[in-house]
């Protein structure tokens, strides 16, 4: 029997429709298998330039200068993603070699192309690169970046500025923390631990100072980190009871100067619970024999963690033997303040077991 084509106009839609589909699933099928290849073919040739360069790094590391291959297009932006990784642990005159031979073969400018494009990852690899490898040439172009509304850009942009010139860069970021909260504090405060200790403390000390009360609480949290001396003169104003409930708390955190007493121990009958229970915190730590009682009778607290506080605070003074903390414990009439602190001492004991 012979086809011939249907002269019904539904069957001919039909049959014209099927063979417009298998022909289009064929060609998209071709363009998968064309743009696997491409993307196999670029991994490769990707893996073979990382190869070689890390091999012409080396040498630049070990002093042994090894005459790189000529370099085209992306290619650029692959050889500045393996020279940054090897900078990462590099120091010394090894980095300071790297560093040149990476000027020699004008990354900079290629980071600073990176920097110019509106893609994100471009920019984010432009700044380490372009803070590694221009120095203070690269300060305004990236001091450009401090206040942009990306929290990933601006403060990889500042963490750049910082390992450029501490001094100059640590009051900026200071202020761009205080302004903004999309910051996290652990990533401020990770750039600021490889600042050395003479230059950051004075420098926070002073921020703290010219800001208002209300913007310190996330500056306060940095104290630790800064080994600043005597913080009293910035501290002492911001443990007054007008202040926020945020800043108290942070200032009492804070504090480990015994000219803070006072202030610690007239803070523990705060409206505020969170201010209660970082107070009595506080108290354990700088409190005398006189505390006691007071620290006592916050085990009495409606609020469950100025109770566990306070427990922890007794517990850990030097001079209250776990004796004297039984015979307190057995003394309590209120049944919230005997059973947490029946309950640290139990904890205490097992850790001491343990």
């Amino acid at each position: 029997m012979d086809y011939v084509t249907p002269t019904d106009p539904l069957l001919a839609f039909a049959l014209y429709s099927g063979m417009v589909v298998f022909v289009m699933t064929i060609l998209l099928l071709l363009v998968i298998a064309i743009l696997r290849i491409s993307i196999d073919r670029r991994q490769r040739k990707e893996q073979a330039l990382n190869e070689y360069w890390q091999q012409v790094f080396i040498h630049a590391i070990e002093g042994v200068p090894l005459k790189p291959a000529r370099i085209t297009g992306r290619d650029r932006e692959t050889i500045l993603m393996v020279w940054i990784h090897f900078t990462e642990s590099i120091r010394g005159d090894a980095r300071l070699r790297l560093r040149q031979l990476a000027l020699d073969i004008k990354l900079d400018r290629t980071a600073r192309k990176l920097l110019a494009r509106g893609n994100v990852r471009a920019k984010l690899l432009g700044i380490v690169g372009l803070g590694r490898l221009s120095g203070h040439a690269a300060w305004d172009d990236l001091a450009k970046l401090v206040a942009d509304p990306n929290p990933m850009l601006s403060l990889l942009a500042t963490r750049s500025l910082v390992q450029l010139d501490a001094q100059r860069a640590v009051p900026l970021m200071l202020f761009e923390l205080v302004r903004r909260d999309d910051w996290p504090l652990g990533k401020v405060a990770d750039t600021l631990r490889e600042v050395p200790a003479d230059i950051l403390g004075p420098l926070l000390l002073e921020t703290l100072r010219s800001v208002t009360a209300a913007n310190a609480a996330r500056l306060l949290k940095l104290i630790d980190i800064a080994q600043i001396g005597d913080t009293w003169p910035a501290l002492g104003p911001l443990l007054e009871a007008t202040q926020p409930a945020e800043v108290l708390a942070a200032a009492l955190k804070a504090c480990s100067d015994p000219r803070g007493l006072a202030s610690v121990r007239a803070l523990t009958e705060h409206e505020q619970w969170v201010v209660r229970a970082q107070a009595v915190a506080t108290l354990g730590q700088l409190g005398s024999t006189e505390d006691v009682l007071l620290i006592e009778k916050l085990l009495s607290d409606p609020e469950w963690w100025v109770r566990y506080h306070a427990g922890k605070a007794l517990i850990g003074l030097p001079f209250m033997s776990r004796g004297k903390l039984e015979a307190m414990q057995a003394k309590l009439t209120d049944k919230f303040a005997a059973d947490i602190l029946s309950q640290l001492l139990a904890e205490d004991q097992l850790q001491a077991t343990a």
